[in-house]
């Protein structure tokens, strides 16, 4: 079935890349993206697919011949294991090269695959693990022009009206966004903030890919997989909308923050982590200012640990695991068991080690709220698996 929509799309591909240069597919955000380089996209991915599964497909052929002819000298298990893993490692080399040149929603399909390991081989899981969230960064300009056209114009309001320093060098280019350090001008508090701007027509670009990849998972749904990508890559669609609305994830932002900071019978409480708060007068759909957290995030915490002499098994590894787990197991534990809404992507790129030592937490895109039966559910069975004495013994 796959093979079946690669030679219209291939020729497709093949007129487009004779016709257009490189440069000219990607050169800019800053124009809406046209139907003819998502075309080219799903093209590229698909014929990289294809490519895979032809070289599956040569390889089990050629495995079959060698058996049958050699009858007497087939395979010993570890040669046939050998020879998979070969193949593994080439389709997983190819796959891996063809994400990190397209970027965009691929790279975050990469992350959600290589989270299950268990549902592909070990090469292609260890393969996909490499990507994190990191697109070529806009160009400073860009980015100011984003903020003066979907911020300020509608205020009347110049770029130093409102920010006394910009850094140029981004704290992170990621597939929706980019994040600056700022710091305000007087008028609005001379506080140091993190400003997010949104990639110019990315919401068109990654709508379109997640359509692709939904199409080639749709192929693999009779698969004997442990999961079903179709049904995850639905949800994500439906989940990414909201990532593009900042005025929403403002407002998620300030629901955490009284979750975390209000217990539900009403006094205030000290929040186990630090969640970042918006600029109220500095939020836009594609523009978000909020508190700047200074901080190194969780998935470069380990080559910290090391460059500052600590043992990874060491007494200061151990007790930072402690803090770690205990401070995000009550803020968890408050906002879905409590309120039932809940930060949705708290991987280790948006869990913070900051400066002061506390652990907070950023990015807040994706969430989700679960109902009362829900948490009731899970509830009992947190309290069902605390009062198991083994796996053997589970009474």
């Amino acid at each position: 079935m796959m093979l079946q929509i690669i030679p219209p799309l291939a020729l497709t591909a093949l007129t487009l890349q004779l016709t257009t240069t490189y440069e000219q597919r990607y050169m800019s955000y800053t124009k809406a993206v046209a139907s003819g380089e998502r075309v080219i996209r799903a093209a590229t991915f698909s014929l990289t697919i294809a490519s895979i599964i032809r070289s599956y497909k040569r390889k089990s052929i050629e495995i079959f011949f060698r058996n049958l002819v050699y009858c007497m000298n087939n395979l010993t298990d570890e040669e046939e294991k050998l020879t998979w893993d070969k193949t593994h490692a080439q389709g997983a080399d190819t796959l891996s090269k063809t994400i990190m040149s397209m970027q965009g929603f691929y790279v975050k399909a990469a992350q959600i695959v290589a989270s299950r390991p268990d549902s592909i081989p070990k090469q292609y899981a260890d393969a996909l693990s490499v990507f994190t969230d990191d697109n070529e960064p806009l160009r400073v300009d860009v980015i100011k022009e984003v903020i003066e056209k979907e911020l300020l114009a509608q205020r009347g309001e110049h770029f130093d009206d409102v920010f006394e320093e910009f850094d140029e060098n981004p704290l992170g280019s990621a597939s929706i966004a980019q994040v600056h350090r700022a710091v305000l001008t007087k008028k609005y508090g001379h506080r140091e903030v993190a400003v997010k701007v949104q990639r110019p027509s990315i919401e068109e670009k990654l709508m379109g890919d997640i359509a692709n990849l939904k199409q080639i998972a749709k192929v693999f749904r009779g698969a004997d997989l442990p999961v079903d990508y179709y049904t995850i890559f639905s949800e994500l669609e439906e989940q990414l909308k909201d990532e593009f609305d900042f005025e929403a994830e403002a407002s998620s932002m300030e629901r955490m923050h009284q979750i975390l900071t209000t217990d539900e019978s009403g006094p205030q409480r000290e929040s186990p982590i630090v969640t970042p708060r918006s600029v109220p007068a500095l939020v836009s759909k594609r523009v978000l200012v909020m508190d700047f957290l200074k901080g190194i995030p969780l998935s470069r915490a380990s080559d910290m640990m090391k460059s500052k002499g600590f043992e990874p098994d060491g007494v200061e590894a151990r007790l930072f695991a402690q803090k770690l787990l205990k401070s995000l197991t009550t803020a968890f534990g408050w906002s879905i068991l409590e309120s039932g809404f809940f930060h949705a992507d708290a991987h280790p790129g948006n869990i913070f080690i900051l400066d002061d030592g506390r652990i907070g937490l950023i990015d807040f895109g994706q969430v989700k709220q679960v109902g009362k039966d829900y948490r009731e559910t899970v509830a009992k069975v947190i309290l069902a698996l605390d009062d198991r004495k083994s796996d053997d013994n589970p009474e």
